[in-house]
C-alpha cells in the first residue's frame, strides 16, 4: 500500500505554536502557492468561510479562540474582516479587522477571546476588500470536508466542497482544548474510466481533526453488489491537522452501469472514533461494458520536405508501442510546407498549433496543463528521451479520462463498383461534459511509399513509408454537430466511392494512387469550439479497413425492440428472405460484426444460412435482434 504523509512543515518552522498551548483547529493541510490565489466573483469584495459543526464544537466546549492563523493570495488588500457567524447571511457573533496581511502563514491575535459552546454550527471566515486586479483568497487544493467550505459567489453563499479549490487556508488558534481523537474521511474522487470485470484502485484520504496522533485505523470499502474489502493501516503517526492518503484496492463490479462506492474508517488507534459521524463517505462510479473499446486519437503534423519529421515519427511510433494502448492515428501534411499529400483540412487544422510547427503531435487534442495548457500540440523535435516522456505523459493523462461514448464502424465494399457503404454508430454510455460534440468521418491511407527528406540519422529518402496519411473528410472540415444523450445511439450512414487516386484538395494538382488493402475509415467523436483549441478534446474514436468493422463486438449487445423503437424481422428461407417491420433502414451483420446487407422494408434477397444480428433504424432510434436464417 502506498503511504503518503503530508506535514505542515511551513507552519511549524516559520510560526511555532505559542507557549500558551494553543491548538490549531481547521481543515487545511497547509499547502499554499502564492501564484494560486482565488477570486470567487467580480467586484471588490471577496468572502469565504469554514463551518465547524456543533458535534465537533461540543468536544471543544469551554475552549476559547484567541487568534487565527492564515495566509492570503496577495498583500494588496484594503481591508480584511474576520467574522464568526451562526448563519452566513446573518449578523456576526464576533468581528475584528486584521492588519499586516501576508502571502506567508501568519498568526493574528483576537482582541477578545471567543468562547466555544457546542450548541450550534458556527462559521468562521473573512470578508476582504481589494482591487479586482487581485485574487486574495487562498485554498489548499486538497480534498475537502463535505459541507464545511463556503464562498460568496455572484448570487450568494455557496458550498465549495465539490470545487477544485480545496479547503480555506485558515485555522483557529484555540486555548483550553481537551485531548480527543477524531479521524475524518475526506471526499474522494472516484471519477475515471472503469470496465466491468476488472479490478481498480484509487486513493482515499484521512484527516486528523483531533488533538491526539493517529497511529492505526481500519479501512473498509465496498461497491454496490460487491464484497466488502477491509485492511488495517498501522505503524503511522498522523499528527493533528495532518492528512494521510491510503489506497482503496480491489474495486470491481461484475456488471456495467452506475455503482455506489462506500468508504469507512474505523477502529482508530484500536478503539471507536469519538466523532464517527464523518467516518464514512460515498461516491458513484460508472463501469463501462467489459467489451467496451476505447482508442486514443494521435494526430501528427508533418511534411515531405521536413528533415526532422522522419526522426520524430520514429520516436512517436516507439513511444506508442511502449504504452500498450489502442490508438487511431492520422498524419496531416501541414505545419512545414504543403506537399503531395496535403489536403484542405490539413491546412485548417494548423489552428491547433499555437507556436508549434512540424514535426509535432496531439493526443486526443488535449492541452495538458502539466506541459502547456495553451495548446494541445507538442513538438517532436526535442531530444528523444524528452519527446518520449511527453508522448507517454499525454497518453497517461488521457487514460484517466472517460470516453463517455463507444464508436463502432461497420462497412461493406463492392470491388466491382469500388463503392464503400456502411454505418458509424455512436452509443452514449454517459452524457459527456462538453458543449458542442461533433462526429468527424474521414479517409486514411496507410503505408504509402514516397519521398521524404532524409534526417541526419539517415531516415527518409525516396522509398520512405508514409504512415496514416489523412486523405480527406466525408462530412466537413470539422465534422457535424451531434446530440449525445445517455443511453441513446446515433447512427450515421456512410458512402464513398474509392477513386484510383486521391488528388490533393489543397492544390488540386498532385494525385496519390489508392491501395484498397491500406484504406481506412476513421470516425472521431470530439468537442469542437471554433477559436478555442483547448476545448476540442476527443472522447473516443475508431478506424476500420474498407469492408470490415472497427471491433469484433461492433454491433453491440442485443436488445429486444419495444413500442418506442423500430421493429424488424426476416421472414422466409436463405434463398428468399424478406425484410419486414417498421423501420427506415435495416443493417444485417454476421456474428463477427461485419455488415453483409443493407435494406429497406419489403426488400427481398438471399443470405447464406446461419446466425445474424439485425440493427433497425427509424427516426434516430435503433433496435437490435438476433435472426437465424434457415435453408
Amino acid at each position: 500500500m502506498k503511504r503518503v504523509l503530508r506535514y505542515l512543515l511551513i507552519g511549524f518552522i516559520m510560526f511555532p505554536v505559542c507557549a500558551s498551548a494553543q491548538t490549531r483547529i481547521g481543515y487545511t493541510n497547509g499547502d499554499f502557492n502564492r501564484t494560486d490565489g482565488v477570486r470567487l466573483s467580480s467586484g471588490t469584495t471577496q468572502s469565504a468561510a469554514i463551518k465547524i459543526p456543533a458535534s465537533k464544537l461540543a468536544k471543544l466546549a469551554g475552549a476559547k479562540v484567541t487568534g487565527i492563523r492564515s495566509v492570503f493570495g496577495t498583500r494588496s488588500l484594503d481591508n480584511v474582516t474576520f467574522f464568526v457567524k451562526a448563519d452566513l447571511d446573518g449578523e456576526s457573533l464576533y468581528e475584528q479587522q486584521l492588519s499586516g496581511f501576508s502571502t506567508q502563514w501568519r498568526d493574528y491575535d483576537l482582541t477578545t477571546p471567543f468562547e466555544l459552546t457546542g450548541e450550534r454550527d458556527l462559521y468562521f471566515g473573512f470578508e476582504i476588500t481589494c482591487s479586482e486586479a487581485y485574487s486574495p483568497l487562498a485554498f489548499d487544493r486538497c480534498y475537502t470536508e463535505p459541507g464545511c467550505i463556503y464562498g460568496y459567489l455572484a448570487d450568494g453563499w455557496a458550498d465549495l466542497s465539490s470545487s477544485s479549490y480545496g479547503n480555506l487556508n485558515m485555522q483557529l488558534l484555540v486555548e483550553g482544548v481537551p485531548s480527543f481523537t477524531d479521524a475524518t474521511v475526506r471526499m474522494f474522487n472516484a471519477d475515471g474510466y472503469y470496465k466491468a470485470g476488472q479490478e481498480y484502485s484509487f486513493q482515499g484520504q484521512l484527516f486528523n481533526f483531533g488533538t491526539e496522533p493517529i497511529t492505526s485505523f481500519e479501512v473498509t470499502s465496498s461497491v454496490t453488489g460487491g464484497q466488502e474489502n477491509s485492511n488495517t493501516v498501522s505503524g503511522v503517526n498522523i499528527g493533528p491537522g495532518e492528512v494521510y492518503n491510503f489506497d482503496l484496492t480491489s474495486i470491481t463490479s461484475d456488471s456495467e452501469g452506475y455503482k455506489d462506492v462506500r468508504v469507512t474508517v474505523g477502529s482508530v488507534n484500536g478503539a471507536d472514533d469519538e466523532l464517527a459521524d464523518d467516518n464514512t463517505r460515498s461516491g458513484k462510479m460508472y463501469f463501462y461494458p467489459a467489451d467496451m473499446k476505447r482508442s486514443y486519437l494521435v494526430e501528427t503534423f508533418t511534411g515531405q520536405q521536413c528533415s526532422n519529421c522522419a526522426e520524430g515519427h520514429a520516436v512517436l511510433e516507439e513511444a506508442l508501442e511502449e504504452s500498450g494502448e489502442s490508438f487511431v492515428q492520422l498524419s496531416y501534411h501541414s505545419g512545414y510546407s504543403p506537399d503531395d499529400f496535403t489536403m484542405l483540412e490539413d491546412y485548417y487544422y494548423q489552428q491547433f498549433f499555437g507556436v508549434t510547427g512540424a514535426p509535432s503531435f496531439m493526443v486526443n487534442r488535449y492541452a495538458n496543463p502539466n506541459i502547456n495548457p495553451l495548446t494541445p500540440v507538442f513538438s517532436l523535435m526535442s531530444p528523444t528521451t524528452v519527446t518520449k516522456a511527453y508522448i507517454l505523459e499525454n497518453v497517461r493523462a488521457q487514460s484517466e479520462q472517460q470516453p463517455y461514448v463507444g464508436v463502432d464502424i461497420n462497412t461493406s465494399y463492392d470491388e466491382a463498383t469500388r463503392q464503400l457503404t456502411g454505418t458509424v454508430t455512436v452509443k452514449a454510455y454517459r452524457t459527456p461534459e462538453v458543449s458542442n460534440p461533433s462526429l468527424i468521418v474521414g479517409i486514411m491511407q496507410d503505408s504509402i511509399v514516397a519521398f521524404q527528406m532524409p534526417s541526419s540519422s539517415g531516415l527518409g529518402g525516396a522509398n520512405y513509408v508514409h504512415r496514416h496519411a489523412f486523405r480527406g473528410g466525408l462530412n466537413g472540415l470539422f465534422g457535424e454537430k451531434m446530440n449525445i444523450t445517455e443511453g441513446e445511439e446515433v447512427v450515421k450512414e456512410i458512402s464513398y466511392t474509392l477513386p484510383e487516386s486521391i488528388t490533393s484538395t489543397y492544390d488540386n494538382a498532385t494525385s496519390i494512387p489508392t491501395d484498397l488493402k491500406n484504406m481506412h475509415i476513421v470516425a472521431i467523436v470530439a468537442n469542437y469550439e471554433s477559436g478555442d483549441v483547448t476545448d476540442c478534446v476527443v472522447l473516443n474514436c475508431a478506424d476500420a479497413k474498407f469492408g470490415s468493422s472497427s471491433t469484433a463486438a461492433a454491433i453491440g449487445g442485443v436488445t429486444a425492440a419495444d413500442g418506442a423503437k423500430p421493429v424488424a424481422r426476416l421472414t422466409g428461407t436463405a434463398d428468399a428472405l424478406r425484410a419486414e417491420g417498421n423501420f427506415d433502414c435495416l443493417y444485417i451483420y454476421n456474428v463477427g460484426g461485419r455488415m453483409v446487407k443493407k435494406c429497406s422494408a419489403g426488400d427481398t434477397f438471399a443470405l447464406t444460412p446461419g446466425v445474424y444480428v439485425t440493427r433497425a433504424v427509424k427516426d434516430g432510434q435503433t433496435a437490435t435482434a438476433k435472426a437465424v436464417v434457415a435453408r
